[in-house]
């Protein structure tokens, strides 16, 4: 997800598609360097690549036109930091956290920095300070709210992750721990949304307190999910924390428009 800063622009909407190529390419080479992996999981087994519905020369064929056609966008058409966060994120995703991944069942910690750094990009392709509150608030959001989507996953497949020769949570912490850990990190990401509405970088009084009564049933549904019922809830949980995230998004968004 991108926030622009401003009224979208031409100017400001290639930059934007510079980063949206950028983003699919390193997804799709990210799936070309894991297919051995996907392969032995069921979740991931009916992918592209795994399934053969396209050659591994393909995946890499695309996934290299995608990432130099979102770079180049981004070095011709964005201010020059949007360029350096870019190719620092591409770096840091199909290097050191896929790499990570095979070695830590704590990768999602540094690799959370992938989902975070985009915001920067998008402020500042749009005119934005990279140091502005409003970037700085929503992408540590949105690295928190990343620990506990991946740790879920844990929780309903971390046998298939072993399998295919993943360093998993259930290693290390029984079921309960994973579960107490999940609640803790979705109440922080919880937390840094309600700092949206407290330090008023949300506007809107209806969309603020829309914000905080969707915390408490969130965290409300979180905890029935996790601890209150003999097994363990998850599609529930996680379509509650996807969707718990999309509100916030489009919150953000509608505000940008309802306080002009």
């Amino acid at each position: 997800m991108v926030l622009a800063p401003a009224t979208l622009t031409l100017s400001s909407l290639i930059p934007i598609a510079g980063i949206f190529l950028l983003a699919s390419g390193a997804s799709a080479f990210n799936q070309y360097q894991e297919w051995p992996y996907d392969e032995r999981m069921e979740r991931t087994r009916r992918r592209p690549i795994p399934s053969r519905r396209i050659s591994t020369a393909e995946a890499l064929r695309f996934s290299m036109m995608f990432i130099i056609g979102g770079m180049l966008i981004l070095l011709y058409f964005a201010p020059p930091v949007c360029f350096i966060l870019g190719f620092v994120n591409l770096i840091w995703y199909n290097g050191i956290y896929t790499w990570l991944k095979r070695k830590t069942a704590f990768a999602v910690v540094p690799g959370a920095l992938t989902g975070a750094i985009p915001i920067f990009m998008g402020w500042t392709a749009g005119g934005g300070s990279l140091l502005a509150p409003e970037a700085v608030f929503l992408a540590f959001f949105l690295f928190l709210w990343q620990m506990p989507h991946f740790w879920l996953l844990t929780l309903k497949y971390g046998q298939e992750y072993k399998n295919a020769g993943f360093p998993v949570l259930t290693d290390l912490f029984s079921e309960f721990q994973i579960r107490t850990i999940v609640m803790g990190w979705m109440t922080a990401s919880s937390g840094a949304s309600v700092m949206l509405v407290y330090f008023k970088i949300l506007h809107h009084p209806v969309l603020g307190y829309s914000i905080v009564v969707l915390n408490i049933a969130f965290l409300l549904l979180l905890a029935y999910g996790l601890f209150m019922t003999k097994n363990l809830r998850y599609r529930l949980i996680f379509m509650a924390a996807n969707l718990f995230m999309l509100f916030v998004m489009l919150s953000l968004i509608a505000d940008r428009f309802l306080t002009v």
